[in-house]
């Protein structure tokens, strides 16, 4: 969709003696938009952190932040392929670990169920609390502290979410005083020929890496991401 405003967007305001000039720099911008090779460079400063997990350290929680659920042909709902991911991968960690499983999701779209609620029948972890309040990221950081009494600043938490969603939650989570790990599995993208064409695919993950920007530059209008974070 983008990528049509841009065009419209020339055809409209251009010049029509540069208009032949304009295009071709808007091709040449599309295509180089859609290699993979860009896609990576786009989403690089995203995944810098990605699994910084440390076995050794001594972790208050593991939390796993919701994404999504749907629901079926008879009104059953179901938590989504990137939220089994999360709370399989979170409920594995928190055993191995014995340390508490925090799953948080709210209500959203007008649900009629949390996200939360959801996941419950694919959890046997029995040291498990449930967040049904929180509907964002800023919110489920927010909420700890309500779900778990003891959890309080220079807490260090496990965080379990998509390789992409890393950055934005440790932001939150670090300005709001927590030490943050982060365990995710990171897909790694073999080098040759074929990152330099392109890629239909390529459009869905750059729509991904633009979304976590421009949230992260709406928390930190919104003050929930303290700019002195990105200095420590």
């Amino acid at each position: 969709m983008p990528i049509l405003w841009l065009l419209l967007f020339i055809l409209i305001l251009a010049k029509r003696k540069n208009l032949y000039l304009y295009l071709r720099i808007a091709c040449l911008f599309i295509y180089i938009s859609l290699t993979p090779i860009f896609s990576i460079l786009l989403e690089f400063p995203l995944l810098m952190n990605v699994n910084n997990f440390d076995k050794q350290e001594k972790y208050s929680l593991a939390l796993v932040p919701t994404a999504g659920i749907y629901q079926d042909f008879q009104s059953k709902w179901h938590p989504s392929s990137k939220t089994v991911q999360r709370i399989s991968m979170g409920e594995k960690l928190a055993r191995e670990l014995n340390i508490p499983l925090l799953i948080s999701g709210g209500i959203v779209n007008n649900y009629s169920i949390s996200e939360a609620s959801a996941v419950k029948k694919y959890i046997l972890y029995k040291n498990v609390f449930y967040d049904h309040e929180s509907k964002n990221s800023y919110e489920t950081v927010k909420n700890l502290s309500k779900v778990f009494k003891f959890t309080s600043p220079n807490e260090t938490v496990l965080l379990i979410t998509s390789p992409k969603h890393v950055l934005r939650m440790t932001l939150i989570l670090s300005s709001h005083g927590y030490s943050v790990y982060n365990y995710t599995k990171k897909l790694e993208k073999p080098f040759n020929y074929k990152l330099f064409f392109p890629d239909v695919r390529t459009i869905q993950t750059n729509n991904a890496s633009l979304y976590e920007y421009m949230a992260i530059l709406q928390y930190i209008y919104l003050k929930y991401i303290k700019i002195s974070v990105f200095n420590e």
